[in-house]
């Protein structure tokens, strides 16, 4: 992988970016592997050696890594806890790994600490968060796999890079009452970790034999192109902006039929992919997107 420097980060910062200390050990796939669409992590490993980051996009993974070793620090000697704990399994013939961040074994509690945006932990504890609920269960399944205690319970300690008193009280309730955010993440039956792994699993080997084959990989979902909602746009004509913005072509219609402004129609605009046009490093070489790009 290559990097650039765009914004002159000091010498120290791009060191610490370097230095990067993850593996996933002797396995096939980890568990982030395991989560991440088949298409991105063949054409990761495929063109490693051509993606082009800058500096700048690494900033927040090393403030995730210290505090993770802050956390490690803090539970040294404590009889009650294991933390950055490893794991492995056999499945289908693969290797899977995953890490986990700390496991209060008073409370049989497995924790995952992330660095995140206000954003985020709102959307997380209003809905959820799917591959925060996936990876957690992934990792439940792997300790007990080993071995371990069915785990009673799965945090998410949300660390809120951008979090803002004053936010907090412009808008009370709907904003975190601290930076940081305890966000309890539903466990699934060992049962349904299996399948859910299995499956995975299943889904990544199929991928890898198509890619070796040289035949088309599986085209990334909606869901892990991070797909915006289609909108509909009722327009006026001689008008450059929308009258009103619709979720649906129903909804549009209906406007339309109970408005008296005359001379009304509807442009649908599909959803952007944002992770595709902002957030994939391996866009440029994947030919779902750039057969897209191209036909407008």
């Amino acid at each position: 992988m290559k990097y650039t420097n765009k914004h002159n980060l000091p010498v120290e910062i791009i060191r610490a970016i370097e230095n990067d200390q993850y593996s996933k050990g002797k396995s096939v796939i980890s568990v982030t592997g395991l989560l991440q669409s088949p298409r991105i992590r063949l054409l990761t490993e495929a063109n490693y050696e051509e993606i082009t980051l800058d500096y700048s996009d690494e900033i927040w993974k090393i403030l995730g890594q210290s505090i993770h070793t802050l956390l490690e620090r803090a539970n040294e000697n404590q009889e009650d806890t294991i933390t950055e704990q490893r794991y492995f399994a056999d499945v289908s013939g693969w290797s899977i790994s995953g890490q986990t961040d700390s496991l209060a074994l008073d409370e049989n509690t497995l924790k995952d600490y992330k660095v995140t945006s206000v954003w985020t932990v709102i959307s997380a504890l209003k809905g959820g968060k799917p591959d925060w609920e996936q990876q957690l269960n992934c990792y439940a399944w792997l300790h007990e796999n080993a071995g371990g205690k069915t785990i009673d319970q799965l945090n998410i300690i949300a660390l809120a890079r951008d979090w803002n008193k004053n936010e907090l009280m412009r808008r009370g309730g709907n904003y975190p009452k601290s930076a940081i955010s305890v966000i309890d993440i539903p466990v699934w039956s060992f049962e349904e970790q299996d399948k859910f792994i299995k499956e995975k699993v299943s889904l990544h080997q199929q991928a890898e034999t198509k890619f070796l084959l040289g035949d088309e990989l599986p085209r990334c979902t909606d869901e892990e192109r991070w797909k915006k909602d289609d909108t509909f746009r009722v327009m006026k004509k001689g008008r450059k902006t929308a009258v009103r913005v619709l979720p649906s072509q129903h909804e549009a219609e209906e406007y339309i039929k109970g408005s008296d402004v005359a001379n009304l129609s509807i442009e649908h605009s599909v959803g952007e992919y944002t992770k595709c046009k902002g957030y994939c490093n391996v866009a440029q070489f994947c030919n779902q997107y750039q057969q897209e790009l191209k036909n407008g």
